[in-house]
């Protein structure tokens, strides 16, 4: 048995790639096929994560270019706040459709070939919104530029969000899978993207903004381009990433038969739409109430930021306790608890401490429960393919997003007069004067009374944790799977050992 084992380490450290591929044994399995009976992983999975990462992170920053300074745009393009709002919805609009191709190219052509596509289109659609601010484009002419740009980039966003799980369950052991999902998946971009604008703009104006936000896209392809060589490591790292996954089109009709994951596409996609419909209107909600664009971009900041921390500690909870089901229930709960709670403060003025306490937990439950889900996600559907699981979902989100945002536009009302006196929603200095002698506010549309919709978004927020906690039973068919065919992971002795093929 010693001598076996010596054998296989002289194979592990072996330069030959052949060797390499074959260094484990394989035991029958009657459901899956043959698993290999040692797993590798391989330090070059941090440089896949961190790729991942920057795509998401870039593609994220042009969604949110323009909704944490929505008036200023609608200002700078003489246009109306709702067309300004609609270049962030397209991201939600065109994910739809795409979801579906993004899902299809995964699982067709898999890692590689999905992000090289998606990195260039997101680096080109980046460089034509740049376009819109030069004198060469007429006026007429720039907002235009600006749809056409981020129509480009929105077309791939759904590869970066839809690849995070197939990156952790095919480069990252079972005790890494949560962190990476999380990390991949942590919604950096959400931190920035309404971090940076309000100040960029103050500081430098909407020109140095576009431009200095081509850098990450461009960087991203190139980084991928010359830094990614293969989709998955020669060696598995886990029994679950050693089976053979379901083909697309077989895959999609299996998972559309199990129950718990219809509760999870629905009622998950009811959480994520939520969130990211808070994330595309807030400033037109905080406005109203007498908050600046720059108070709402530190908001929806913090919120994020404070997502990050939870999401890490929760995804190191669940790698160790594997109690994904209660985790995301808990953070379900605090998640409707706190959105109720910035719902009755937000219309009151002068509550800026209490709305960054409540939104900082809003953020801290639902952002963190996002990797808890996607790995919970990917338990009750094994062997489907990761793409697949992860992008219906992604789709049913971003359809009841596109619902729910045209519900809070629909239940907005006129302002009243002391509204209109403290709003903070208009910034050019005419704009008092306009609304006096016309009626309306030159350019740019009135802004909306937003409190019966926020309370309408509060009571589906409660709706939504209260029916997933009922109805929701998680089935770990990964977990027992691997249970089954459990083999030790070689981590230390392989870090060094080549795997690019």
């Amino acid at each position: 048995m010693a001598s076996s084992e010596n054998a296989d380490h002289q194979l592990i450290l072996s330069d030959d790639h052949d060797s390499e591929v074959n260094v484990a044994d394989t035991m029958p399995n009657s459901d899956s096929g043959n698993i290999p009976r040692r797993y590798k992983v391989y330090r070059r999975r941090w440089f896949v994560l961190v790729l991942v990462c920057l795509l998401a992170l870039s593609s994220q920053l042009l969604w949110l270019t323009y909704s944490p300074i929505a008036s200023i745009v609608a200002e700078y393009y003489k246009v109306s706040e709702n067309k300004v709002n609609i270049l962030s919805m397209m991201y939600v609009f065109i994910s739809i459709p795409m979801g579906f191709v993004a899902t299809w190219l995964l699982d067709s052509y898999g890692l590689r070939p999905s992000l090289l596509i998606g990195s260039w289109v997101t680096a080109i659609g980046s460089l034509i919104r740049v376009i819109s601010v030069f004198d060469f484009v007429s006026p007429s002419m720039k907002f235009n530029v600006v749809i056409v740009g981020q129509s480009v980039s929105s077309l791939v966003y759904p590869i970066f969000v839809s690849c995070v799980t197939k990156v952790s369950e095919n480069w990252f052991p079972e005790n890494e899978r949560a962190r990476a999902t999380m990390l991949m998946s942590s919604g950096a971009g959400f931190l920035l993207g309404n971090l940076l604008p309000p100040i960029v703009v103050q500081q430098k104006g909407i020109e140095f903004l576009l431009i200095a936000y081509t850098i990450l896209p461009c960087l991203a392809a190139l980084l991928t381009t010359f830094g990614l060589h293969s989709s998955i490591p020669p060696t598995p790292p886990s029994p679950s990433a050693a089976t053979d996954v379901e083909p697309y089109w077989i895959g999609l009709k299996k998972v559309l038969k199990i129950k718990s994951y219809w509760v999870m596409l629905i009622l998950l996609g009811t959480a994520g739409a939520l969130f990211n419909t808070i994330n595309v209107i807030a400033e037109e909600v905080y406005c109203i109430y007498g908050y600046t664009p720059t108070f709402s971009g530190l908001v929806l900041g913090l919120q994020s930021g404070v997502g990050l921390v939870g999401g890490l500690a929760a995804s190191i909870f669940v790698d160790k306790t594997k109690l994904f089901d209660e985790t995301l229930k808990v953070l379900q709960a605090f998640g409707s608890i706190s959105i109720a709670m910035v719902t009755a403060v937000v219309t009151i003025p002068h509550m800026e401490i209490p709305i960054i306490l409540f939104n900082c937990l809003y953020g801290l439950s639902i952002a963190a429960s996002f990797p808890v889900a996607l790995e919970l996600t990917m338990e009750i559907t094994y062997p489907v393919a990761e793409g697949t699981v992860v992008g219906l979902l992604l789709i049913s989100m971003h359809i009841q997003a596109t619902v729910i945002t045209f519900l809070m536009e629909a239940l907005s009302q006129p302002m009243t007069e002391s509204q209109r006196i403290h709003q903070k929603c208009v910034q050019h200095h005419n704009s008092q004067s306009s609304w006096q002698q016309t009626g309306h506010y030159g350019s740019v549309s009135e802004p909306r009374d937003m409190t019966v919709a926020m309370m309408v978004y509060a009571g589906l927020a409660c709706f939504q944790c209260i029916a997933f906690i009922l109805c929701f039973k998680a089935n770990y068919r990964r977990m027992r799977a691997e249970k089954s065919h459990h083999a030790p992971v070689n981590s230390s002795i392989n870090a060094d050992v080549p795997e690019d093929a």
